[in-house]
């Protein structure tokens, strides 16, 4: 792979520190906005050909979903708690955009909920799916869309894919109506494991993640993208535990992670009963740690 000068892709600074290489991808660090990213970035050939493979919602763990079917159980809890918060900063249910919107499910909750909704959905078998299960269109970028005055646009574990954040984030602004929200989730890089544990931490899994985010460089992408009012949260808590119990209880985690976990509720509760120690374990062992695995943020366009 060619060594050409990193060009971040938040900054546009040509200066970085390299980190470590990922799956054949050199990850750096912006010496001057902090962001880490892939350098170089892959080519829009490449990302394209990468999204429409079949295997990337079904079958490839390693860089998309095992069965992303089988993810929806451990989704909606999440996507019912953002809807929620996302009505009450908008002060109401209006026009909602889902920008990667994957099967719909998100749009389907919003629908039930009292949101007019739309989708962009890059995949085209994921917008298919979509466009037949929600009986609506579903585009496959930004100028397929015909409403331009969004009051909410969501996107969940998407900005970690975009390889112009600012330009991206830039025109979805631009779709909202003057004090529209956005709400996205992405990975959270100061995780203990994106820290300590690199190369294992899921989070670095290019050329399918190719930026990554800590709380401070995602609040500075928004504001670059002319948004105002930024609200980060850390959600997912996964604390470490001790090297025998990790072992122990790896292939629980593997299958709550792939949706593939049976059954569902039990392992759920046994994770989440694992789970409570742990974080006193950390308390003790690793004070500093940051345990929450996702950020979720929330901005505002200026009105």
């Amino acid at each position: 792979m060619s060594q050409s000068p990193a060009i971040c892709p938040v900054c546009e600074s040509t200066e970085a520190t390299p980190l470590f290489t990922q799956s054949g991808y050199r990850i750096v660090r912006c010496a001057t906005c902090g962001v880490h990213h892939v350098s170089p970035m892959p080519s829009a050939e490449t990302l394209h050909a990468h999204y429409q493979h079949p295997g990337y919602f079904e079958g490839r763990a390693e860089q998309g979903y095992l069965n992303y079917a089988d993810m929806e159980k451990a989704l909606l809890p999440h996507f019912n708690r953002r809807l929620e918060h996302i009505a009450a900063r908008a002060g109401g249910r209006g026009q909602l955009l889902d920008f990667g919107c994957a099967s719909g499910l998100f749009l389907k909750l919003a629908r039930a909920e009292g949101w007019r909704i739309a989708g962009v959905e890059l995949s085209q078998d994921m917008a298919s799916r979509a466009a037949r299960d929600l009986r609506i269109p579903i585009a496959s970028s930004l100028d397929g869309l015909d409403v331009t005055d969004f009051d909410a646009i969501s996107l969940w574990e998407v900005i970690e894919h975009l390889p112009r954040p600012v330009a991206e984030l830039t025109r979805l602004r631009e779709r909202l109506r003057p004090g529209g929200v956005i709400a996205l989730s992405t990975p959270n890089t100061g995780h203990w494991q994106a820290v300590r544990e690199p190369a294992s931490w899921e989070g670095y899994r290019p050329p399918s993640h190719l930026l990554f985010f800590d709380a401070r460089t995602l609040e500075d992408t928004l504001r670059r993208a002319g948004f105002e009012s930024i609200e980060i949260r850390r959600v997912g808590p996964l604390p470490p535990v001790p090297a025998g119990l990790r072992r122990a209880v790896a292939p629980l985690q593997r299958a709550l992670a792939t949706g593939q976990a049976r059954p569902w509720i039990v392992a759920l509760m046994l994770w989440r009963a694992i789970r409570l120690p742990a974080w006193g374990w950390q308390k003790i062992t690793y004070p500093r740690d940051d345990i929450f695995a996702t950020l979720e943020a929330i901005a505002f366009r200026p009105a």
